[in-house]
């Protein structure tokens, strides 16, 4: 979102033109605080509607300041596709807009092996180990591609070769991860744990693929945003207006 003077504040844009130079640096001030207000109302709204947000989802939105040339500011969503993680547009994109995701770096891996049809999503199921923001822990995630021959080296090696080792390591563990690309005797397509008991065994469900995600928008990004920043700009305008009068007087 943007908080122009023009646009925003039309009675503000003759009042700086009233003040000169110094109504220009005021507005310029006001709005870069105004947009950081806005921001901080953003991150409650989002400890407000999502279930234990991440710091890294919290941090995911950015501002722009004002400058005397160009009396506007910004906040909005990180994009930087070459940051630590998923960039912060693709997963807080949809809960804003609603729609679709876009796939996460474990779905390409099943999806290039052929274990997950193109286009699809893993979904969890009660299978899945979730970590205290309710998403799917990071070590089973890694056990999981390590068994499926996915991935190498990412710490959590249980890697199914066949070997006496890996069976050893696996029977230690006493987990084994598969995946059905298809429907296969009742059992939906998905990633799936058989434990193994000393009397039997038992199956469950980590990830169910489904061939849609859709969310409905969620997060008032806009609205609240916008409502923060106007109500911040009038005090923080008349704030530095008294402070640059006051040092053009001392001057």
């Amino acid at each position: 979102m943007k908080l122009n003077v023009k646009t925003n504040f039309p009675d503000v844009a003759r009042r700086i033109e009233e003040l000169g130079r110094q109504g220009t640096f005021a507005a310029a001030v006001a709005l870069t605080r105004s947009m950081k207000d806005a921001q901080g109302a953003i991150k409650d709204e989002m400890r407000s509607v999502f279930d234990r947000p991440t710091a890294f989802a919290l941090n995911g939105t950015f501002t722009k300041g004002a400058t005397k040339s160009n009396l506007e500011a910004r906040v909005w969503v990180k994009d930087d596709a070459f940051g630590k993680g998923t960039p912060a547009d693709r997963f807080l994109g949809p809960q804003i807009h609603g729609g679709s995701r876009a796939q996460k770096g474990a779905e390409r891996m099943l999806q290039r092996a052929g274990l997950l049809p193109a286009g699809w999503y893993a979904v969890p199921a009660v299978g899945a180990q979730l970590d205290g923001y309710g998403n799917v822990k990071r070590s089973q995630v890694v056990q999981i591609l390590s068994q499926l021959k996915l991935q190498r080296g990412a710490g959590f090696e249980s890697r199914a070769t066949g070997s006496a080792r890996s069976a050893r390591t696996i029977a230690r563990q006493g987990v084994t991860y598969f995946a059905l690309p298809k429907a296969t005797r009742g059992l939906q397509p998905g990633i799936y744990l058989k434990r193994r008991f000393a009397h039997g065994s038992a199956i469950r469900p980590v990830f169910i693929f489904v061939d849609a995600v859709r969310y409905q928008p969620r997060l008032k990004f806009f609205d609240v945003g916008q409502t923060a920043a106007e109500h911040s700009f009038f005090g923080h305008f008349h704030t530095e207006v008294e402070k640059a009068i006051a040092t053009a007087r001392l001057k």
